[in-house]
């Protein structure tokens, strides 16, 4: 017979209420071996929550136990929830040497599914149920947190490895009060979060399933073709500003693989509107010439050392065979981030447009875009697709002038480009650390 699962329900003894609903709970479920544990008190509902998920580590579980089951008195069990589910889940998340596994979550960023009903994600809100894993015990219990944290977000401060199951086996019940979030608090908000973020992941999976749709029926390209391939390549840049030219001139003197075409930008009060009208000249032509893919760059584009030919054209056919409307070779921001190969990922939203692909089926919906000064490129690249992809490791960085034509922003705080590509580049390793051991494994 199968050992029990070993289960700790944290539960505040004057909360009567939350235990004879967790207790419910768990009361046709023989597959758990719970244990009532009295929650530790605090001003701060979340330290106090924190402290207790550290008491739990440190005075019950043994290092015999492989992982064990945190949960929250305002758990509830979905429909979607079996035993053999949970415990198939469990063993995927132990291959993948996942820290914790959580049954639900009321929020959550990028995905990557490892496994059926196995996704990892990069960040989340929402501890209810929670599988903690032994080699994360050590972590747990001696991590401090500060007064002013919560809980789920120091958890996921403390790895990488953090994955869920979906569709959820687990959610949480509105008691009409929180002890932890005082937000919680307003009706019905506890519930619309659970719900708007298993809508997101619906979506989301509907994507990944389109890709791994695609990525099965993927033709192999051979080597020589990335020796004879070239592209279009326009660089925009204003007459006067000597220095970007120079810069941008070096970047591609070794690449004869780029075509080089240098577009004289339209000068206007509005930066952004003079690069747009410079763009749609651009795209007007290459339509024109019926070319089947063009690359933008602005003149603050750089390569970093992940460039070389084959990767990059390699890449580029793929994408073109997915039908992606535009590639990125780097971006200073975006939202979600779902992998559709070893190197490619779809994205939600991203910013920066200082090195593009654009391919001819997104020629039209750029020319066809209504306008005023108030465009931004790169937000409007963004907005009118939804099969956006980028590049990582990044082939394209921007290089900071110190001042920009386009943006007054950047003409405000020293600095800011390089550390939203830095930030973007941090969040993309761990992201595609975990996409590198798909491939492994």
């Amino acid at each position: 017979m199968q050992k029990a699962l070993r289960t700790f329900v944290v539960n505040l003894k004057t909360r009567t209420d939350r235990r004879e609903h967790i207790l419910r709970e768990f009361s046709d479920k023989p597959e758990f071996d719970v244990t009532l544990v009295d929650a530790i008190t605090s001003s701060r509902g979340g330290l106090g929550l924190w402290l207790t998920f550290k008491h739990i580590v440190r005075s019950y579980v043994s290092q015999n136990d492989e992982f064990i089951l945190i949960c929250e008195d305002d758990h509830i069990f979905t429909a979607e929830y079996s035993h053999n589910l949970l415990q198939n889940c469990i063993i995927k998340a132990q291959e993948f040497k996942a820290d914790i596994l959580l049954g639900g979550v009321s929020w959550v960023s990028s995905i990557n599914c490892v496994q059926d009903h196995v996704f990892w994600v990069e960040e989340f809100s929402g501890t209810q149920f929670m599988i903690v894993f032994k080699q994360f015990y050590s972590v747990l219990r001696d991590a401090k947190m500060n007064s002013e944290g919560a809980a789920d977000w120091k958890v996921g401060s403390l790895t990488q490895k953090k994955m869920i199951i979906f569709p959820f086996i687990s959610t949480q019940k509105e008691f009409g009060y929180s002890d932890t979030t005082v937000n919680n608090r307003i009706p019905g908000r506890v519930s619309n979060f659970f719900d708007a973020t298993q809508n997101r992941l619906r979506l989301l999976t509907k994507v990944v399933t389109h890709f791994q749709k695609l990525e099965s029926s993927r033709p192999a390209i051979r080597f020589g073709v990335f020796q004879k391939i070239s592209v279009p390549t326009y660089i925009i840049n204003l007459p006067h500003r000597v220095d970007r030219l120079n810069h941008i001139m070096s970047e591609f003197a070794d690449k004869p693989e780029f075509i080089l075409n240098l577009v004289v930008a339209i000068q206007h009060k509005v930066g952004a509107y003079g690069l747009w009208q410079t763009i749609r000249q651009i795209v007007e032509k290459a339509k024109q010439e019926k070319e089947e893919m063009i690359v933008i760059c602005e003149d603050d584009h750089y390569f970093t050392e992940f460039y070389n030919k084959e990767f990059f054209f390699k890449n580029v056919l793929e994408a073109d065979f997915d039908k992606a409307a535009f590639l990125s070779g780097g971006t200073g921001k975006f939202d979600y981030a779902i992998p559709v190969s070893k190197n490619r990922y779809w994205v939600s939203h991203c910013l920066s447009a200082q090195f593009l692909v654009i391919y001819s089926r997104f020629f039209d919906a750029i020319l066809n875009v209504e306008y005023d000064e108030t465009i931004i490129a790169d937000m409007t690249y963004s907005k009118i697709t939804t099969n956006k992809i980028i590049l990582f490791p990044f082939v394209s960085g921007q290089k900071d002038f110190g001042y920009s034509d386009v943006t007054d922003f950047h003409n405000t705080k020293a600095g800011v480009v390089q550390n939203m590509f830095n930030e973007a580049t941090n969040r993309f390793l761990n992201i595609h650390a975990v996409n590198l051991l798909k491939y492994e494994n």
